[in-house]
């Protein structure tokens, strides 16, 4: 079983909703995809929902890359709390390039911190 990423814009925020299986090679085709989608939406808003996802490995990164295709968005990682030391990483190297990237167990504290500004 691959992966599936189901979309929903609401109130301007995209919600990726990401289930399967992960694997190395998918998890940069993951993040390609949503990127993608995220520029196709327009959004500045990006929830990134992966609490049913099995076996990931990381890259977030991609989301990121110096092609700027991340740029201004606002992105915020939905995942068990088993996987909170995990993201560290991710959002020391969001804040290096000067994006926006937070990890939340809590839904509604995602939204909440999408909705504000700095």
């Amino acid at each position: 079983m691959g992966y599936r990423i189901d979309y929903a814009v609401r109130a301007g925020t995209l919600r990726a909703v990401v289930s399967g299986k992960s694997s190395l090679e998918h998890a940069a085709c993951i993040a390609r995809d949503i990127a993608e989608q995220a520029n196709r939406q327009s959004v500045k808003q990006l929830l990134i929902d992966v609490r049913k996802l099995l076996g990931r490995v990381g890259a977030l990164g991609t989301l990121l890359g110096p092609q700027g295709e991340m740029e201004g968005c606002r992105i915020a990682v939905l995942d068990v709390s088993d996987n909170d030391p995990y993201y560290v990483f991710s959002e020391n190297a969001a804040r290096m390039r000067g994006r926006a990237l937070r990890y939340f167990y809590d839904p509604a504290a995602a939204l909440r911190w999408l909705q504000t500004t700095d």
